[in-house]
């Protein structure tokens, strides 16, 4: 189904993309790609239907289904769209929802982190300590309902072992890594009374609990990455109690053997509190770490600190136009949220795109375009003319939605 003018905005669902152009999309997808050396510009948002976006996290594009996968706490699922049409695909429902949900969840909200894997599986960490586990083959009979559910809990947090939080896979021994990154102790009376947090180790296949790894003294966990060529994962540790850890209080990026199961080394990326990662070409890794830094995976040694713009939480690479991607606030005065763009093989900022309520940044490599989902606040959805966030361009004011970039060459292609 083709893409919607912005003519046709007045008639068709809220799920469509509708488009900041006029005209029709031309029909050979590669002539809609524009040159990867373009700058990006917003090209449209699609809504999503259901309660307004106020909370969610992780987000994830998986190039085997061609689907955008979102963590939205606010709607209890995990939402999918096509990332080729932009359309709204469906939700997975069931999971634990957003911390202030009335009630609140007991222990931790969800969903979290996310990943699909090469069996069409979706994977995500929930509250309560469970990793969800989705079908999303849409040839199949479960196609998008939970089919396993597992327990990430160790005796030493109980029933406070919290939510299972971001996730990571080795697609070479088929193992999914998932952090737990705020556990309480097993007799917790109140939130000051933190146990350690771990990762667990889970089988692709089986869906069996292997083992975990404990971070003594850490004050969280963060991202796990699977780096293919060193046959290891990395997980960031964003600082440590009582001036801790290998990098004194600061974070530090931990290095796992799946065989082991324990930290064999850890890399520095500076006096900060690491938080998300990911890997390029060369064995770059853009890390999260106050800014965004591109250090190299083998060694460690940094490339480049990117001071343009803050860090955000997701980071992303792109393979079809090789460009790394995050959403953090810029360095204007005052500052605004915005989409950030670094040439993923020099380590080089290349552009901040405006996107005010932008998160968790991902790239379909097929077509090079770039999600955002955009989040309200509370006082935008009782009051949707003070919403000034990207999707309010739009008319999609007190709701959210997920705004969609791409280079400009396309834009212009997609004229008639």
């Amino acid at each position: 189904m083709p893409l919607k003018t912005a003519g046709y905005f007045s008639s068709v669902l809220a799920f469509l993309l509708i488009l900041s152009v006029a005209g029709r999309p031309a029909q050979n997808h590669e002539s809609q790609r524009g040159s990867t050396k373009a700058p990006l510009k917003l090209i449209g948002v699609i809504g999503i239907p259901g309660n307004p976006l106020l909370s969610s996290d992780i987000a994830w594009v998986d190039s085997g289904t061609k689907r955008f996968y979102l963590s939205d706490r606010s709607n209890f699922g995990i939402d999918v769209i096509d990332a080729q049409s932009n359309l709204f695909v469906g939700r997975i429902t069931g999971f634990a929802g957003p911390g202030n949900a009335t009630p609140p969840p007991p222990n931790g909200q969800g969903p979290n982190g996310v990943l699909v894997t090469p069996g069409k599986k979706v994977w995500a960490g929930d509250g309560n300590s469970t990793v969800q586990v989705g079908d999303v083959d849409s040839g199949s009979p479960n196609y998008l309902k939970i089919i396993r559910s597992i327990s990430t809990a160790i005796p030493e947090c109980g029933s406070h072992c919290d939510r299972a939080d971001e996730i990571g896979y080795d697609d070479a021994d088929h193992l999914i890594l998932v952090a737990n990154n705020q556990p309480l102790t097993a007799n917790a009376t109140s939130p000051q009374t933190r146990s350690n947090p771990y990762a667990t180790f889970i089988s692709a296949e089986n869906y069996q609990v292997l083992g975990h790894v404990t971070f003594e003294g850490a004050t969280g966990l963060e991202q796990p990455l699977w780096v293919p060529d060193l046959r290891r994962f990395f997980i960031t540790v964003p600082g440590y109690r009582n001036n801790g850890g290998s990098n004194g209080g600061f974070g530090e990026i931990a290095v796992i053997d799946p065989k082991s199961m324990k930290v064999e080394k850890t890399f520095k990326p500076g006096d900060c509190h690491a938080s998300g990662e990911t890997l390029g070409p060369s064995h770059h890794v853009l890390v999260t770490c106050g800014g965004p830094v591109v250090m190299n995976a083998s060694d460690g040694a940094i490339i480049s600190r990117i001071t343009q713009i803050g860090g955000g939480d997701e980071d992303w690479y792109n393979p079809g136009d090789g460009r790394f991607y995050f959403t953090a606030e810029d360095k204007s005065t005052p500052p605004v949220d915005s989409l950030g763009v670094v040439d993923a093989q020099t380590g080089a900022w290349l552009q901040n795109v405006t996107d005010p309520g932008g998160r968790q940044a991902v790239a379909l490599a097929e077509n090079n375009h770039i999600f955002t989902p955009v989040r309200v606040i509370p006082a935008m959805v009782k009051d949707p003319s003070t919403d000034n966030t990207t999707c309010a361009q739009f008319g999609f004011k007190g709701t959210g939605c997920i705004a969609v970039f791409a280079h400009s060459g396309e834009v212009r292609n997609q004229q008639k």
